[in-house]
């Protein structure tokens, strides 16, 4: 009888344990994890890091970051420099693989094969990147922060976090609204009154590399990514960790647009070609997703240079 209780005992803890894994995995959990993926590519780091991210239990780290940062803390300090310091992580490494560490294997994925990344202008490149985030990443959380203080409308952040059914529908929003935003100011910035004052420091770098994604003049960093990444969560009303997630794998894409790399991992993706292509030609491939591209019809030049490459490829 003991042994009967024992087995008992073992059976509704697998129960248990079974109903709460599929509590995790469940379609929407599935969803969110495609698309932070979707946004920055399933490398070999971020799959780990993407599964961490929606599948373990972060309700005790986030309570205690509530409890050391309360109230506004969380979404003006806290939540930017998490984003900084992803940022300059992986900007780096991307750096040490285009010009360090670039052994042949790398080599066959570059996409400008005879370009590389000018180490005498890391110097400026840095002091720049730290003055954008200082001086625009900063005080627009810290102004979204206000408005929500003030109004009632933008992020907030509580003990309880966020459903992933919530989580993933939010962020599919985010997507949509940073590709409308990111589009219009983009070609905004390509104007020709605009364009020789603000954006033509970033197109400095005709062959970029992930660490220069938001090498750019500050009116471009607020108006072409700062806005367009941030700008979702503040009429969705979105949850601090919500808007967290997002913006560590919306980082993560950016500069995996801005790589010089198309892996083979990203054989499925347009990108990283489609910015890349951007950036060598200047005047066309605004958006990300290439829907507005499309629409707008500013990928011609891009379609023409992949159908000349696929019939020179049958010709040989």
């Amino acid at each position: 009888s003991s042994q009967g209780g024992r087995a008992a005992n073992t059976c509704r803890r697998t129960g248990e344990g079974r109903s709460v894994l599929l509590a995790m995995v469940d379609p929407w959990s599935i969803g969110l994890l495609a698309v932070y993926l979707g946004a920055c590519g399933p490398s070999p780091t971020a799959v780990p890091f993407a599964l961490w991210c929606v599948f373990a239990d972060h309700a005790a780290w986030w309570k205690l970051a509530m409890e050391y940062f309360p109230g506004w803390q969380l979404t003006t300090i806290i939540i930017p420099l998490v984003s900084i310091v992803i940022y300059w992580i992986n900007g780096l490494f991307l750096l040490l693989l285009d010009t360090i560490w670039r052994p042949q294997v790398l080599q066959q994925y570059k996409l400008q094969k005879d370009q590389q990344f000018d180490m005498q202008k890391l110097g400026k490149v840095v002091k720049n990147l730290l003055f954008n985030q200082a001086f625009v990443i900063f005080p627009f959380a810290a102004a979204v922060t206000l408005l929500r203080y003030m109004t009632g409308v933008g992020p907030y952040v509580s003990e309880t976090l966020p459903s992933h059914k919530e989580m993933c529908l939010q962020t599919i929003g985010f997507v949509l609204v940073d590709e409308v935003l990111f589009y219009y100011g983009h070609r905004l910035l390509h104007h020709k009154s605009i364009y020789g004052k603000c954006h033509k420091v970033h197109h400095e770098f005709t062959a970029p590399i992930g660490l220069v994604a938001i090498y750019c003049h500050p009116f471009e960093m607020l108006v072409s990514n700062v806005i367009p990444l941030f700008g979702g969560c503040v009429p969705f009303c979105s949850h601090g960790f919500t808007v967290l997630g997002w913006v560590v794998f919306g980082i993560l894409g950016t500069q995996t647009h801005h790589c010089g790399f198309h892996w083979p991992w990203m054989g499925y993706d347009h990108q990283p070609s489609f910015h890349d292509f951007h950036h060598e030609k200047f005047n066309c491939n605004y958006g990300n997703i290439t829907w507005l591209d499309k629409l707008h019809g500013t990928d011609k030049m891009y379609k023409e240079h992949h159908a000349k490459l696929s019939k020179a490829a049958k010709a040989a």
